[in-house]
């Protein structure tokens, strides 16, 4: 049986051909490869937490936050332990640093800059980028999304990092990097790009690297 994968919400190109009960949807990548995805996965609220809004600036676009935040969500809610009742929180940040190692680009889905920053491996293609700031939440199964959590657990959480570029108001795309922890994708830490872009007002998720 198919399961719903990662990057669920990846737009449907026109034209595209549909079987009974899956959509074909684009993995994102390099060239042309495509996938069977369920057509109606689980949808995630898209209500920001105060604490996370009030951080927020007059360019930092608030429906930019709220998509990333859902389709990171709806793609948590795919993870077999998260399923099984793992807990699962995130990091979710503002940078405004990023490094472009040799203007390399990230070609997908018409090309984005590419999402890395100064921090771990410095000045190069797997740098983290750092975090202007930064606000933790907790994931939720039922209703799907992320809230503030009442506390945080003793030991080391499992825990999602996502940089999301500050100053959206003014761009018509964004390139949002995450570092999905191990144990969630596959056995060991996964860098994801997340690929959207601003149509007609909508931010729209064209693209993911996994």
């Amino acid at each position: 049986m198919w399961g719903r994968p990662f990057c669920a919400a990846a737009a449907l190109p026109p034209g595209a051909p549909v079987k009974s009960g899956y959509s074909l949807r684009p993995e994102g990548s390099v060239g042309v490869r495509w996938d069977f995805r369920m057509i109606d996965p689980p949808q995630a609220s898209g209500t920001l937490p105060i604490a996370l809004k009030e951080r927020l600036t007059a360019e930092d676009d608030p429906a930019l936050w709220e998509r990333v935040l859902q389709i990171l969500a709806e793609d948590a809610s795919a993870i077999e332990s998260i399923k099984n009742g793992s807990q699962l929180y995130t990091e979710v940040g503002s940078c405004s640093h990023w490094l472009r190692p040799h203007q390399t680009r990230w070609t997908a889905a018409g090309g984005f800059a590419w999402p890395t920053g100064y921090g771990g491996s410095a000045f190069s293609r797997t740098g983290l980028p750092g975090f202007d700031w930064s606000v933790t939440l907790q994931f939720t199964q039922a209703p799907i999304g992320w809230v503030i959590p009442e506390g945080f657990p003793t030991k080391r959480p499992n825990s999602l990092r996502a940089a999301i570029p500050s100053r959206t108001t003014r761009h018509r795309q964004a390139a949002v990097h995450t570092l999905w922890p191990a144990g969630t994708l596959n056995a060991k830490k996964r860098t994801v790009f997340y690929g959207f872009r601003n149509v007609n007002g909508v931010w729209e998720l064209k693209a993911c690297s996994r």
